[in-house]
C-alpha cells in the first residue's frame, strides 16, 4: 500500500489540510493519506496540548484519510527522517512518502538527514499560493531525489492556516468557513486559542 504522511502542528486542523490531503489521493497513486501531529515543534511554542491536538486531527479521519500516532507515542524531535524510518519497520510492506508545501522548499536542505530522506522517501510538494515550486531555484535539482511537485490547473489551493484560525479565534471572528463544524465545536466546548 502506499501511503503519504501529513505532517504538522494541527494547531488547530482545518479544512486546508483536508483539501491537501484529499487531492494528493486524487492526483497520485497513494491508497491513504495518513495525518501525523507533531510532538512538539521547532518553531511554534504557543501549541495546545497534544491531547487537544490529537483528538481534534482524528475528526478530520475517514476511510482513506487516517491519524498517525508514531510521532507522539515515539515523542519524536520533529525531524521528519526519524518519524520515515519508523514507519518504514513497522510497516514494512507499504511505501511511504511525505508531503510538504511549497512554502517549505526554501528550508528542505536545512532539515536533519536531508540527503538520507530525499534518497529513501519520496517528497510531495503541493503548491503553496504566493510560493514557487522551481527545485532548481532552490538547489534541489539533485541527481537520485525523489521530489515530485504536484502539478495540474485542477489543484484547488488555499490560504487557511492555523495561524490565522487562532487569530480570528481571539478577536472572536467567524472560523466557520475554514474548519469542519466537529473541530469548531470542539475548539468551543474547550475554550481553546482564547
Amino acid at each position: 500500500m502506499k501511503i503519504a504522511i501529513l505532517g504538522g502542528s494541527f494547531n488547530p486542523p482545518h479544512l486546508g489540510h483536508l483539501s491537501v490531503a484529499k487531492q494528493v489521493l486524487d492526483f497520485t497513486d497513494n491508497n491513504q493519506v495518513w495525518l501525523t501531529p507533531c510532538y512538539k515543534h521547532t518553531f511554534l511554542k504557543n501549541l495546545v496540548s497534544v491531547s487537544h491536538r490529537v483528538k481534534m486531527t482524528k475528526l478530520l479521519t475517514n476511510r482513506k484519510i487516517k491519524y498517525c500516532h508514531q510521532e507522539i507515542t515515539n515523542k519524536l524531535s520533529g525531524e521528519t527522517i526519524e518519524l520515515m524510518e519508523i514507519l518504514r519497520k513497522k510497516h514494512p510492506h507499504h511505501q511511504f512518502s511525505f508531503i510538504i508545501g511549497s512554502d517549505n522548499l526554501k528550508s528542505l536542505k536545512k532539515w536533519g538527514n536531508f540527503q538520507k530522506l530525499i534518497q529513501n522517501y519520496q517528497i510531495l510538494v503541493f503548491p503553496r499560493p504566493r510560493f514557487g515550486f522551481s527545485l532548481k531555484k532552490y538547489g534541489l535539482n539533485i541527481k537520485n531525489h525523489q521530489i515530485k511537485v504536484l502539478k495540474s490547473p485542477l489543484l484547488i489551493h488555499s490560504n487557511i492556516s492555523s495561524t490565522n484560525i487562532r487569530k480570528r479565534i481571539k478577536k472572536n471572528l467567524s472560523i466557520s468557513h475554514l474548519l469542519p463544524q466537529k473541530i469548531k465545536e470542539y475548539i468551543e466546548k474547550h475554550q481553546l486559542y482564547k
